[in-house]
């Protein structure tokens, strides 16, 4: 995580974005060893479509009020896997069975993981940290 105290620790406040909206069984996934153009994926369960605009809506602000833009945005009408990209940062919001159907935890199992605790937002397991702010964004 960001150890300047004069910057936000941007995955932190989305995943209290996320809580906010009764997200859960959040997952961030460091994806910054690999190919890819982000350097993290977070991985975020709503249980209904509803809720799941809620939090992406909710992020999404969030994370301008940061000072990040959003770059591409997929699935939000449908609502079962709503994709929000800011281009460093990926977030997946699922619902439950589309999660499991699709399972990116499995898929990118040799990526460092970081879980949250549900109510609190807390970090249970850590096994990386981030170092992103807008300014890394091209």
């Amino acid at each position: 995580m960001n150890t300047e105290k004069d910057k936000p620790d941007v995955l932190e406040q989305i995943v209290e974005a996320v809580h906010q909206r009764h997200g859960y069984n959040v997952l961030a996934l460091d994806m910054s060893e690999f190919p890819l153009t982000m350097d993290i994926f977070l991985i975020v369960s709503a249980d209904n479509r509803i809720q799941s605009r809620a939090i992406a809506d909710h992020v999404e602000r969030t994370a301008r009020n940061l000072g990040w833009r959003l770059h591409h945005k997929e699935g939000f009408d449908e609502g079962s896997w709503i994709l929000l990209d800011f281009v460093d940062l990926v977030v997946h919001i699922f619902l439950p069975e589309v999660r499991k159907y699709y399972n990116i935890e499995s898929l990118w199992s040799d990526a460092p993981t970081m879980k949250f605790e549900d109510e609190s937002g807390q970090q249970t397991d850590e096994e990386f940290t981030f170092d992103i702010s807008p300014s890394d964004q091209g």
